[in-house]
């Protein structure tokens, strides 16, 4: 059985921890986690599990380094209750960096079956291109991406499916209505548990347990899996929803958006 304090650590940095694909890369060191994913958004470059102590600027400086010598120019950055300094968010901010959201996202954990009643969507792991880009086009309605963005989804749909079907790492989720996709999520694979993100309903189908059916379901593959444990991130319109499925909530993570001066 997986002790409390990983599980904590899972749901605090799950980047640190899960699968990557064969066209991620990830360096870990005790200082940080850097997770550099296709495409041009600037979460594809992901920062967390920070433990800097009081050389905030130097890490970031090399951090940077590392960014740009891979051609990335901007990146998110996790901040979570166990990040070092304790000020570390305000310290960032004094460096340039910007907060995504003012609230951030709650930490949530979930190690028991989901609370919910029977559903009426037909919820799919992909497996087939069409169930995936049924699944992009979802996020990106979803999320309301703006064109540019949808493009570079849309763009790299053939090479993510393929990344994602050879590397076993993740899947991804769209719940049906019919022979509607409504909503879409994605789990990512570690020994610890199944990390939920990128979790979007079209606009005209919330509030009806679409979203809900997704949790089942990757409830049952983390059981499946032997894994049996859930994490994600929950901000303001999905945290309180979750934690009526049985998610605990265990903490804040504030999110920031770092662009390298200068970059495109």
């Amino acid at each position: 059985m997986t002790s409390p304090d990983r599980l904590l650590a899972f749901a605090e940095d799950p980047g640190a921890s899960v699968s990557i694909g064969p066209d991620e890369e990830r360096i870990l060191t005790d200082r940080y986690c850097v997770t550099f994913s296709t495409g041009e958004h600037f979460w594809s470059t992901l920062v967390e599990q920070l433990r800097f102590g009081a050389q905030v600027e130097s890490v970031v400086a090399e951090i940077h380094d590392l960014m740009e010598g891979r051609g990335r120019h901007a990146a998110a950055w996790r901040v979570g209750p166990s990040s070092t300094p304790k000020d570390l968010h305000e310290r960032l901010i004094e460096v340039g960096m910007e907060s995504e959201s003012d609230e951030g996202s709650v930490i949530l954990l979930l190690t028991e079956q989901p609370e919910v009643g029977s559903s009426s969507f037909d919820v799919r792991l992909v497996s087939t291109y069409q169930e995936h880009v049924a699944a992009v086009e979802v996020g990106i309605r979803g999320f309301e991406f703006p064109e540019a963005d949808a493009t570079d989804e849309r763009r790299r749909a053939g090479s993510t499916f393929e990344a994602e079907r050879a590397g076993g790492h993740t899947v991804r989720l769209v719940a049906f209505d019919g022979d509607r996709p409504v909503a879409t999520g994605r789990a990512w694979f570690s020994p610890l548990g199944l990390y939920l993100g990128g979790g979007a309903t079209l606009s005209s189908d919330r509030a009806r347990g679409a979203m809900s059916a997704l949790v089942v379901r990757a409830w049952d593959e983390a059981v499946r899996r032997g894994t049996p444990a859930l994490v994600t991130h929950g901000g303001r319109m999905s945290a309180s929803a979750l934690q009526k499925l049985g998610f605990q909530p265990k903490g804040r993570v504030r999110h920031l958006v770092d662009r390298i001066p200068g970059g495109a």
